[in-house]
């Protein structure tokens, strides 16, 4: 994997740091991510973890600390977040956007466009070469099986998920208690660092049997995004049934 910086931005002048680095010219793609509590229109949003294409940096906005601000503030030529995920410019890779655009949406009014999801060009990839996929596949999985969980992945990823797990005996309120724990940080930011390196290799693995595969992950991407406007489908094993792509 390679070395990156993660910045948590929990004050104006690392925002406006933040909205420069992101808002580059030679930034094309986005690799975001989401955390919070219950994380939908009914729960709480408390970081976005954003990494551009072009940058050293993982960006780890705190919306527990900045609320609202992290969104409609706009730095000295007039730049926001808000803009920024909300511009067909540059290319926002997420895995799985569902929940994501929903909290964005129902609880900031963000509208996420250009949206490029990763679950969904897996299950492309999958059936471009012939094979079934009835269902989609979660990140850690995928990750393991396309990337082979490089270096300290797991690890990170394991210590992250005893914190907040119920299932483990933790907390999704550890992602709102400030200063944040060193382990959330890590965990929160090894995933989007790993997406563009995702997106190439499933990209590579691409079939025969799907013409025009690329164009059909967007459009499958965007109606997911749209869920977040419609009414409330809840997170029952009916998400878990991979889409017509």
């Amino acid at each position: 994997m390679a070395r990156f910086t993660v910045c948590v931005v929990d004050n104006l002048p690392l925002l406006n740091d933040c909205i420069a680095d992101l808002s580059s010219d030679q930034v094309t793609q986005l690799s975001i991510d989401l955390e919070g509590v219950d994380l939908c229109r009914y729960g709480r949003l408390s970081l976005i973890q954003i990494f551009a294409n072009t940058s050293s940096t993982i960006w780890l906005v705190d919306v527990t600390t900045l609320g609202a601000t992290a969104f409609v503030h706009q730095d000295a030529v007039g730049r926001s977040l808000r803009a920024i995920l909300e511009s067909s410019a540059t290319q926002k890779l997420f895995f799985d956007v569902r929940s994501d655009a929903d909290a964005l949406w129902n609880l900031y009014g963000v509208t996420l466009a250009n949206v490029y999801d990763l679950q969904l060009l897996e299950v492309a990839m999958k059936r471009s070469t012939g094979n079934t996929a009835p269902y989609v596949t979660g990140l850690g999985r995928v990750i393991e099986v396309y990337l082979g969980a490089p270096g300290q992945w797991k690890k990170v990823k394991d210590e992250g998920l005893r914190l907040f797990q119920p299932d483990f005996g933790g907390s999704y309120e550890i992602f709102e208690r400030r200063p944040l724990d060193p382990r959330i940080i890590a965990y929160s930011a090894q995933d989007v660092a790993l997406l563009f390196e995702l997106k190439r290799v499933l990209e590579a693995r691409m079939g025969g049997l799907i013409p025009n595969w690329k164009s059909r992950v967007v459009k499958a991407s965007a109606g997911r995004e749209a869920e977040a406007r419609m009414p409330y489908q809840g997170k029952g094993r009916h998400r878990a049934i991979a889409p017509i792509i």
